[in-house]
């Protein structure tokens, strides 16, 4: 494999002799490679200048390769880093994946072996050629879903718990599939259920099972679906929903491999890898008590976290032409294109629903056209009036709604979404959060105790026509009067 053009690696190493042996071998495949011997040398490096990839020791001499990788993340650096360590056990290549590095290599290892892995890793960096017509179903070319695609591929090989991570609409069902097909138990089932969308009692017979005569209706056996997914994988979506007591059963099954149906008197074994998924903040839950600390600690082996659309709009070209191009084999209708113009605007959009409603979106557009290209006339009147984004990366204006508002309530809304927004933004750091709004850890706390806790704060942007006025009371006041 040969790369586009030179490609320039960072290399930190702190054994003098490993890190010159490995500086002629990348120099001699092609690379230009700076080698520094330490965490803060490299932490310097990197803020001084640019680099394709980064390869790195798990052990320094003044940190790890983790703690690099945790301060790369936090400056928002999306360079690809591989892990080298003589000191590889499941727990470090798990924090390290969970911290972004998109490879883990094993010393002893060949230099070729080396060179091959960084060749093929930058080359997914060159640009991206014209989209093939299957992309299969995680659909991205920019680099964050390449990185989402290397990573699914090492998850599906570890038989281990997964926890999938979002917001509505990102793709999180998407990724437990592809898990499931290029994992090891890809030939059993796959068994789907959503935790927030069923009663408890119901939800508890649906996992478990129960025993004939287990209570009034149950008039034979049933299997639950830990059972009915044996030899494959448990998809338990909004894990976050599931109410507590049901978290202790499921506990128990993920650490003992063994359950009870309702009514029956013995445990039975289960065969089955769980992947769980949330759009909520589950440490946030845990800390308010809604979610057990233990249960997450246990879902949270390995975890992938899928990015917001507006968060990759390098994606959206080719995913509205994919969900184009399948809208017009599923209707029966000629192949379409995007005009550039309606395309602007597609760019202009927040995408609260992400791909999924991407998708909804060029269904209804294919269905509405009756040939030609896809104008801006056939997207959804006002659909760009809400979003905040406008032109030239400007918010959209505000408008008084023509009933009127409640001021100081939408005020109050308005603040608790710019809250938990910062929190979900900085991964739940409060510190990190005030310091994005202005404030002081101490201030951000008090606001969120104020509005209710994080688990009140609005997660949409709240419109004043969301908040509409209050009803005059019996005197005829309107509002606070002055003193």
């Amino acid at each position: 494999m040969i790369l586009a053009q030179t490609q320039r690696i960072l290399l930190v190493e702190d054994e003098p002799g490993l890190r010159e042996v490995l500086t002629l071998a990348l120099e001699g495949a092609g690379f230009v490679c700076e080698a520094v011997p330490g965490l803060a040398e490299g932490r310097r490096a990197l803020s001084e200048a640019t680099y394709d990839g980064v390869l790195s020791d798990l052990k320094l001499k003044d940190g790890s390769g983790i703690e690099l990788l945790a301060w790369m993340k936090d400056q928002g650096f999306t360079t690809p880093v591989v892990i080298m360590t003589a000191y590889a056990t499941t727990e470090t290549t798990v924090e390290a994946l969970n911290q972004g590095a998109v490879d883990f290599i094993t010393k002893p290892f060949k230099h070729e072996d080396l060179i091959a892995t960084l060749k093929g890793l930058l080359a997914e960096s060159e640009p991206a050629p014209a989209p093939p017509e299957d992309l299969g179903e995680l659909v991205g070319v920019g680099p964050i879903m390449r990185k989402i695609n290397a990573l699914i591929g090492k998850v599906s090989r570890a038989d281990a718990t997964v926890l999938l991570t979002g917001e509505s609409g990102t793709g999180k069902e998407v990724v437990a599939r592809l898990i499931h097909r290029f994992s090891d138990r890809a030939k059993g089932p796959f068994v789907a259920v959503n935790c927030g969308a069923l009663p408890e009692t119901l939800l508890e017979s649906e996992l478990f099972g129960f025993e004939k005569g287990a209570f009034t209706g149950a008039s034979a056996l049933k299997r639950g679906l830990f059972e009915e997914a044996g030899g494959g994988i448990l998809f338990l979506d909004e894990i976050g929903e599931m109410p507590l007591s049901l978290q202790v059963k499921l506990l128990r099954v993920l650490q003992e491999r063994r359950m009870r149906r309702l009514g029956a008197t013995e445990e039975r074994p289960v065969d089955v890898r769980v992947i769980t998924a949330t759009n909520r903040d589950l440490r946030a839950r845990t800390q308010a008590g809604a979610f057990r600390e233990d249960l997450f600690y246990r879902l949270n082996i390995l975890q992938i976290e899928l990015p917001p659309l507006r968060e990759r709009p390098e994606d959206l070209p080719v995913l509205a032409e994919h969900f184009i191009r399948r809208a017009c084999q599923r209707l029966g209708k000629p192949p379409m294109q995007l005009h550039p113009d309606a395309m602007a605007r597609l760019l202009d959009y927040g995408y609260p629903g992400n791909v999924r409603e991407l998708e909804n979106l060029m269904e209804r557009c294919v269905a509405l056209n009756p040939g030609g290209p896809i104008t801006r006339e056939l997207l959804p009147e006002g659909l760009f009036q809400r979003v905040p984004g406008g032109s030239e990366g400007r918010p959209a204006p505000l408008v008084i709604p023509p009933d009127g508002f409640d001021l100081e309530a939408w005020l109050q809304a308005l603040k608790g979404y710019f809250l938990r927004q910062a929190l979900e933004e900085v991964g739940g750091v409060k510190t990190k959060a005030g310091r994005r709004l202005g404030m002081s850890f101490r201030a951000y706390r008090y606001w969120v105790g104020e509005l209710g806790g994080v688990e009140a704060l609005p997660a949409a942007f709240p419109w004043p026509e969301d908040h509409p006025p209050q009803a005059e009371d019996e005197a005829g006041t309107e509002g606070p009067k002055d003193a």
